[in-house]
């Protein structure tokens, strides 16, 4: 086996992972080549496409198995192979990171950068560079949950409000009225927006509890009494989220 492919085929099997749980019916390739507008092949070490909300997507993923951070250089072929492609997204995973002038080039030049380190976390992944097709916005219904995410200037992280005790802990509300109500009693409450579960983000979050060891609570009361600060919780597992709620 080739130096680097055990990086590019556990980069294959994360995003494979991630398009299973959506229903996007795309694979996931590695060492795949692509024509561009010049007429040359370039080839990527991981290549996936998916169509959503009639929209094409695609994704180039270059993977560097090295033990010396990846050069501006390295990040400037890339981008010129993305440059002679239409619509594509690029991002690079790297063992050993990358070195300053390459983090600010690839930066502004809309080229996603993460470590190895950065690949078991799905929420970073979908916070990442499909963060436009999968986080609910504003006008996002609950699928039947509503929950608390994350807000950083402006935009949602990818991350969920846990309960700080113990293992993390992500509460799932069937009112977005109660949800509001959790989040106004939070010290921290300007650092999170209520945010409707679709069954995207619903199967999403249930691969990350797959992986990543999270818990969901169920708050199913129907009401919250003003000044109650102790309400009903149930733990629900991952098999009667998928087996209750997912449709």
């Amino acid at each position: 086996m080739k130096a680097g492919k055990e990086l590019e085929n556990y980069v294959q099997f994360v995003y494979q992972k991630l398009l299973d749980f959506m229903d996007e019916g795309a694979m996931v390739s590695s060492n795949v080549s692509v024509i561009g507008k010049s007429g040359v092949k370039h080839e990527f070490d991981v290549y996936y496409e998916f169509q959503h909300l009639n929209m094409r997507h695609r994704i180039a993923i270059e993977c560097k198995d090295w033990n010396t951070p990846v050069s501006k250089g390295e990040v400037g072929e890339f981008l010129s192979k993305l440059n002679d492609l239409n619509n594509i997204s690029g991002m690079m995973v790297a063992k050993s990171g990358y070195q300053e002038g390459a983090k600010q080039f690839a930066e502004s030049n809309g080229i996603h950068l993460m470590e190895t380190k950065d690949l078991p976390s799905l929420g970073e992944i979908v916070a990442g560079v499909i963060k436009e097709a999968f986080l609910p916005d504003e006008a996002t219904q609950g699928a039947p949950f509503w929950t608390l995410m994350e807000i950083q200037s402006g935009e949602i992280t990818g991350t969920y409000f846990s309960l700080p005790e113990g293992k993390p802990i992500v509460p799932f509300f069937y009112s977005k009225v109660i949800a509001e109500k959790m989040r106004e009693k939070l010290l921290d409450a300007e650092n999170w927006v209520v945010r409707g579960v679709s069954q995207y983000q619903l199967k999403g979050f249930v691969a990350q509890m797959e992986v990543l060891g999270v818990e969901a609570a169920v708050f199913n009361v129907p009401y919250w009494k003003e000044g109650e600060t102790d309400v009903p919780m149930v733990i629900i597992p991952k098999e009667k989220l998928k087996e209750e709620y997912i449709y």
